[in-house]
C-alpha cells in the first residue's frame, strides 16, 4: 500500500511539474526522443484496451516481405519521439534511416522544416539546391504537393497538430509502379490520420514550454452509429522565437481541423475527409557568421557593435524593425475514397480530391537604409483536382494491381516589390518599383501495371511500369495586370518575359526482388525510375530574360539492395543505395534585382543506410540508425563556366543516431525514460555570387545533439476522475547540452546586408537547449 501511494505521489509530482510549465513557459530544454519499440498497452494490461491503445500495437520497423526498402513509425513512435506541441518530422528523424530534418526555427509544429531522404531534399533552403521538391507527400493516401510551387510546394507547418495521426510511412525512392507520384524521387512519405474505432471515445492534449511556446488539442471518436464511425480533431500550437534581438518578430502559431467518417458495407469501405490548416509563420533574419565591413547591429553604415555570430552573439538577430519575414499558410483538403470488393479475389480502390492553398509572404529589410527593393508582398494561391483508381487482382502466383491517377493544378502568384526610401513607393503605395504576375497550369496523367510474381514460395520479382504524361505552361500576365493595378506608376519594373510550355511522355520501369533466406532473413533488391517536372521558374516563373525551358523533365535512376532482419526483440536492416539524378535545374534569387537564374544540374548520391534496435516492452532498448551518403553534382556557373564534381549542398556525410532506453511497469504506470544521440558532419555551401556550390563548409554545421525526455503513462487515476481510461504525462529536453549550431547557410551576393557583405556566409542558427512538457488525458 506504501509502494503504490508512493508511486501515486510521484505521478501528483510528475503533474504538478507540467502544470507549472505550461503556466510559466519556462525556457529551458526539450528531448525529442526516439526509442524503438512501442511501449506495452496499459489498458490490455489492466484488462481495460481501448481503440485508440488498440492503434499502439508493437509493430516492427522493419517489412521483411516487402521488396522496396520502408520503415513504419506508430502512434506510440510519434508521442515518444515529438515534442509537446511539436512537428511529426522529429519523430521521423529519430525513427528512419537516411533521414535528415533541419528546421529554421524551433520544435514548434508551426515552424517549417527542410527534411531529407538519401540527401534528396524537400522544403526551403537558403539557395542553391538542384532539387526542392524531391519527396512526395501524402495524407491518407492523398498528394499534398503543389508541383509548380518550387520549394513551397510543401511546407511542414501545415500538418502541425501530431495527435490527429496514428502513424507515417516511409517509402524509399520511387517504389515500385503502384507506389509512384509525381513527386517521388528521393521517396514517400504518407501521414495516416486517426479514426474512430467502434466504441464511442475522447482525448485532451495541452503542453508548453520553452520560448513562450504551448499547445492544445482533443480528438472525438463517435463509435459506430448505424454503422458510420467519425473522428473529428482539432488543435493549435504556437510558439515564440528563439532568437535574441532589441525587437523580435511576432510569434508562429499554427491551427488545424479534421473530420473523417468511414463506413463498412459488405463488399467494401468508403470514407470522406476534411482538413484545414492556418498557419501563421514569422521567421528572423540570417545572421552573418563573421564581421564585414560597415555592418553593425544598427544598420549597414550605421555606427554600432558589429554584426555576427562571433561579435554580437550567436543567436542574435537584426531588430524587427529593420528585417522581418511573415508568411501565412491556408490549406483545404478534401476526399472521398471507396473500396470494393467486386469477387472473391479482384478489388477496386478509387479516391477523388480537392486541395486548395493560400500563401502569402511579407518581407521588409530595411537593414541597408538605400533606395532599393527592400519590401516584398507575395501572395499566391493555388487549386488541386485529382482522381485515383486502381484495380487488385490476386491470382494463384501472380498479384496484379493496374490503374493510375489523374492531377491538374492551377497556380497564381504575383509578386510585388516596394522601397522604403523612396517616397511614393514604400508598402501601402500604390506604386511598386518591381512587379509580376503569373498563372500557370500543370496536369499529370499516369497509367500502371505491375505483377508481383511468386513463381516459388522464398521469392517474390515485382516488375511494373509506369506511362506518365506531364503538361506545364507558365503564363506571364504582368502588362495586363499592372496596366490596370499601377496606370500612373513610372519607375516601377514590370517583366514581360513570356513563360513557356512543356509536354512530356515518359515510360518509368521498375523492379523489385524479395527473396526469404531464412524466415527471419531477407534480401531484396530495388531498381526504379521516375520522371517529374522541374521548378517553375525553369520554364520562365518570374523570369527578367528569356528562358529555355527544359526539352527533357527531371528523372531518377533508383538503385537499392540490402538485408533485413526480425526475429523477437531483434530487429534491423542494412541496404546500399546508389541515386542518379539528372536534368535537374538550379535557382538562384538576386534579392535586390529579383532577377532569377536558372542552370542546369546533375546529381549522384551514394551511400548505406542501416538500423539495430533492440528491445521488450519491458527493460532496456537500444537503437542504432543512420546513414553514410557522397553526393555530388554537376551544374554551371553563373559565368557559364562548368563545375563538375561539386558536394552536394546541405548534405552531411554522416547522420548517425543512438538511442538507448528503459521501460519499467509498477502500479498501473508504465514508466519510460529515453536518450538520444544524434551526429551529423559538416555540410557544404552554395553561392549566390557564382549561382553554383563552393567547397566551403557551414561554420558550425558538426554537431552532436543529445536529447532526453521522461514519460509516465497510467490508468491510476480512473476510479478519481469519472470516464478517465489513461493519462499520460511527458517531458522532453532537446540539446540538453546546449550546443552551438547552424542548420542553414550560403555565401551571398550582398542583397541581404548591402555594401562590404558581399562573399559573407550568412547563416540560420539551431535551437539552444529547450524543455517542453505535456499532459493527455484519454476517455
Amino acid at each position: 500500500m506504501s509502494h503504490l501511494l508512493l508511486s501515486k505521489k510521484s505521478l501528483y509530482i510528475a503533474i504538478m511539474a507540467t502544470g507549472m510549465i505550461c503556466t510559466y513557459n519556462i525556457s529551458m530544454a526539450y528531448a525529442d526522443q526516439s526509442e524503438n519499440k512501442p511501449a506495452i498497452n496499459i489498458g490490455e494490461v489492466n484488462g481495460q484496451s481501448s481503440t485508440a491503445e488498440k492503434n499502439k500495437k508493437d509493430n516492427k520497423k522493419v517489412d521483411l516481405k516487402s521488396p522496396v526498402q520502408t520503415v513504419h513509425i506508430t502512434q506510440r513512435d510519434i508521442e515518444d519521439n515529438t515534442p509537446s506541441g511539436g512537428s511529426m518530422v522529429e519523430a521521423i528523424a529519430a525513427t528512419t534511416p537516411g533521414f535528415q530534418a533541419r528546421r529554421t526555427g524551433t520544435a514548434s509544429g508551426a515552424n517549417r522544416y527542410q527534411i531529407r531522404l538519401n540527401g534528396i531534399q524537400l522544403g526551403f533552403d537558403e539557395t542553391g539546391q538542384a532539387e526542392m521538391n524531391g519527396n512526395q507527400i501524402l495524407m491518407d493516401g492523398i498528394p499534398l504537393n503543389n508541383p509548380l510551387a518550387s520549394y513551397h510546394g510543401f511546407s511542414t507547418a501545415e500538418l502541425p497538430i501530431s495527435s490527429m495521426f496514428s502513424g507515417i510511412n516511409v517509402v524509399y525512392g520511387p517504389g515500385t509502379a503502384k507506389q509512384h507520384w509525381f513527386d517521388s524521387m528521393g521517396g514517400t512519405i504518407d501521414f495516416r490520420t486517426k479514426s474512430s474505432g467502434e466504441n464511442p471515445s475522447a482525448f485532451v492534449d495541452i503542453g508548453a514550454g520553452s520560448f513562450n511556446a504551448y499547445n492544445a488539442s482533443t480528438g472525438i471518436s463517435t463509435g459506430s452509429i448505424d454503422g458510420w464511425k467519425t473522428y473529428i480533431a482539432g488543435g493549435y500550437t504556437r510558439t515564440g522565437q528563439a532568437r535574441i534581438s532589441p525587437s523580435l518578430t511576432g510569434p508562429s502559431e499554427s491551427s488545424a481541423i479534421f473530420v473523417k467518417t468511414q463506413k463498412k458495407y459488405q463488399s467494401g469501405k468508403f470514407s470522406a475527409g476534411f482538413y484545414f490548416n492556418h498557419t501563421e509563420e514569422n521567421r528572423p533574419h540570417l545572421i552573418p557568421v563573421y564581421p564585414f565591413a560597415g555592418g553593425s547591429v544598427n544598420g549597414n553604415g550605421v555606427e554600432g557593435p558589429a554584426l555576427s555570430q562571433v561579435t554580437s552573439g550567436f543567436y542574435y538577430t537584426p531588430s524587427s524593425n529593420l528585417w522581418r519575414k511573415h508568411e501565412k499558410y491556408l490549406t483545404y483538403l478534401g476526399y472521398l475514397k471507396l473500396t470494393t470488393d467486386l469477387s472473391s479475389n479482384v478489388k477496386f480502390h478509387n479516391a477523388v480530391w480537392y486541395r486548395a492553398g493560400n500563401r502569402l509572404k511579407v518581407r521588409v529589410d530595411s537593414y541597408v537604409m538605400a533606395p532599393k527593393l527592400d519590401t516584398e508582398y507575395y501572395p499566391t494561391s493555388s487549386g488541386n483536382f485529382g482522381y485515383r483508381g486502381d484495380f487488385t487482382i490476386n491470382l494463384p502466383w501472380n498479384k496484379i494491381d493496374v490503374g493510375g491517377y489523374y492531377q491538374q493544378t492551377t497556380y497564381d502568384s504575383s509578386f510585388a516589390g516596394y522601397a522604403s526610401f523612396i517616397p511614393g513607393h514604400e508598402l501601402g503605395s500604390n506604386s511598386p518599383v518591381y512587379y509580376r504576375d503569373d498563372h500557370d497550369h500543370w496536369s499529370a496523367a499516369s497509367a500502371f501495371l505491375q505483377d508481383k510474381i511468386t513463381p516459388v514460395s522464398f521469392l517474390t520479382i515485382t516488375p511494373g511500369l509506369n506511362l506518365i504524361n506531364y503538361h506545364i505552361s507558365i503564363n506571364n500576365v504582368t502588362s495586363v495586370s499592372s496596366a490596370d493595378l499601377f496606370p500612373n506608376d513610372t519607375i516601377g519594373d514590370f517583366p514581360t518575359v513570356a513563360g513557356d510550355t512543356a509536354n512530356f511522355t515518359k515510360i518509368a520501369p521498375s523492379v523489385a526482388v524479395n527473396a526469404t533466406i531464412t524466415p527471419a532473413l531477407h534480401a531484396f533488391a530495388t531498381w526504379s525510375q521516375n520522371y517529374q517536372t522541374q521548378i517553375d521558374s525553369a520554364y520562365g516563373e518570374g523570369a527578367s530574360h528569356p528562358v529555355i525551358a527544359p526539352t527533357q523533365p527531371a528523372k531518377i535512376n533508383f538503385y537499392m539492395a540490402g538485408l533485413k532482419y526480425a526475429q523477437g526483440p531483434l530487429e534491423g536492416q542494412v541496404s546500399f543505395v546508389h541515386q542518379k539524378l539528372s536534368d535537374l535545374a538550379v535557382q538562384i534569387t538576386q534579392a535586390e534585382s529579383q532577377n532569377i537564374i536558372v542552370e542546369p544540374a546533375n546529381e549522384t548520391i551514394n551511400g548505406l543506410n542501416f538500423l539495430l534496435a533492440y528491445g521488450h516492452n519491458l527493460g532496456f532498448n537500444a537503437r542504432l540508425l543512420g546513414s553514410i551518403l557522397h553526393g555530388t553534382e554537376n551544374t554551371v556557373d553563373a559565368a557559364g563556366q562548368a563545375v563538375n564534381g561539386a558536394r552536394v549542398t546541405g548534405l552531411p556525410t554522416y547522420n548517425i543516431n543512438f538511442g538507448l532506453g528503459y521501460r519499467m511497469y509498477a502500479d498501473q504506470t508504465l514508466w519510460s525514460i529515453r536518450a538520444l544521440d544524434n551526429y551529423q558532419s559538416a555540410t557544404y555551401l552554395s553561392s549566390d555570387i557564382t549561382a553554383s556550390p563552393t567547397t566551403l563548409q557551414l561554420p558550425f554545421s558538426a554537431v552532436n545533439l543529445v536529447n532526453l525526455s521522461l514519460s509516465a503513462r497510467t490508468t491510476m487515476f480512473d476510479h478519481d476522475i469519472p470516464g478517465l481510461k489513461l493519462m499520460r504525462v511527458s517531458l522532453m529536453l532537446d540539446n540538453l547540452l546546449n550546443r552551438k549550431y547552424n542548420v542553414q547557410g550560403y555565401v551571398s551576393a550582398g542583397g541581404n546586408y548591402g555594401a562590404g557583405s558581399a562573399g559573407s556566409i550568412l547563416a540560420s542558427p539551431g535551437t539552444p537547449r529547450a524543455v517542453y512538457a505535456s499532459i493527455t488525458a484519454s476517455f
